[in-house]
């Protein structure tokens, strides 16, 4: 048994989980527009629980303690409650999304009252953060009333995903993603923006400048083809970075020790095999997370991971130890998670988390029917 650092999931959509395997083969618009916000309109709070339960399952038994979830944009009060009983530390957002299709955005009176219910709702070791969910879905009034919102609340948005997104006229006038996000006064030392595959010259900068960090999701830039982001530039011009899972449906997995191997492979594409060691990776997917969200006491968090004898064996010759744990899959193979003092998992228990209230068949064809009655093609 080895005990190992607890991990933090950077950027994850809880609500996504229950559509796993339901929307393949497409990249990133075609993906958001034909399936995941019609499915993600079609939760009711009860197929919603279900899936951020699921979500919780997968997350805990991997080995992390703290994560950052963009939810859906209603039905957050539901994520929320499970959240606070889970015993995991998160920063809860509910998605900001005044464009786009009829049938998910919302107005932004509307979008304003369901965040204040939101962070009402949150305490303990639930933090709020403000969703904006990209730059495409959200109007320039909705940014107007973010400048508006505590400077010191997390905030995190999409940004430079896919060359599609950088197709956008508004985008395109002033000069990438990052620019126009920093014209809107939305980066800061609080600001986390997930992907940055596709980021302009002199944007790298920018965020430099303002002290916004970047979370990297290897998995999902793979999956639907958005590309791959150059985290050793990143971090050489001391831009902190994280790692997230992303959402099930563009990773099939929210295991962050996939993730870490993933990108430790990709940044020898970037730069020269070992420019970052496990050591650094390790510090990005934990303690380097957990400072950032002002997660306290995260460093007391424990994870047991169950290590065969060959596996023992190889650890003691391997060149970068922490490496090689790191690239352990932790499906299976840790034994019991502590959080905050209180036990969240214990050989294959999760004592903390509730009972499905239906079935996973039944949560899923509930979902994909309402969908289907929104207009999705099968």
């Amino acid at each position: 048994m080895e005990q190992v650092k607890s991990t933090v999931q950077s950027h994850v959509h809880l609500c996504q989980t229950l559509f796993r395997g339901m929307a393949e083969n497409r990249t990133l618009m075609p993906w958001l527009e034909e399936r995941i916000w019609p499915l993600e309109a079609a939760h009711t709070p009860e197929t919603l629980a279900v899936s951020v339960i699921l979500s919780l399952r997968e997350i805990i038994s991997t080995g992390s303690t703290g994560l950052l979830d963009m939810g859906s944009v209603q039905h957050s009060t539901t994520t929320v409650n499970i959240l606070k009983e889970s015993g995991v530390r998160a920063v809860a957002c509910n998605a900001l999304m005044d464009r786009g299709p009829d049938f998910i955005k919302k107005p932004l009176p509307w979008l304003i009252k369901e965040s204040e219910e939101t962070e009402k709702n949150c305490e303990g070791l639930i933090q709020y953060g403000l969703a904006p969910r990209f730059v495409l879905s959200c109007s320039p009034e909705l940014w107007q009333w973010l400048e508006t919102k505590d400077r010191n609340t997390t905030r995190t948005t999409h940004a430079a995903e896919a060359p599609s997104e950088m197709a956008d006229r508004w985008i395109d006038e002033h000069g990438g993603n990052i620019h126009l996000l920093d014209s809107l006064n939305f980066l800061s030392p609080v600001t986390l923006l997930a992907h940055c595959v596709h980021l302009q010259p002199k944007e790298v900068d920018l965020l430099k400048k303002t002290g916004t960090a970047v979370v990297h999701c290897p998995w999902a830039n793979l999956h639907l083809g958005s590309g791959i982001a150059d985290i050793p530039a990143l971090i050489k011009n001391n831009i902190r970075v994280m790692l997230g899972s992303d959402g099930a449906p563009c990773n099939n997995r929210l295991d962050l020790s996939g993730e870490t191997r993933l990108a430790a492979s990709l940044a020898t594409l970037k730069a020269a095999p070992g420019t970052i060691d496990g050591k650094a990776w390790a510090t990005i997917s934990s303690t380097q997370a957990a400072e950032f969200f002002n997660f306290k006491n995260f460093e007391n968090d424990t994870i047991h991971l169950s290590l065969t004898e060959t596996e023992e064996d190889e650890l003691t010759r391997a060149e970068d130890k922490q490496r090689y744990l790191n690239e352990i899959p932790r499906a299976g193979r840790v034994a019991r998670v502590e959080c905050n003092g209180r036990v969240i998992y214990d050989h294959g228990e999760f004592p903390t988390l509730p009972k499905l209230p239906m079935s996973i068949k039944e949560a899923r064809d509930i979902v994909w029917n309402r969908a289907l009655a929104l207009g999705m093609k099968p």
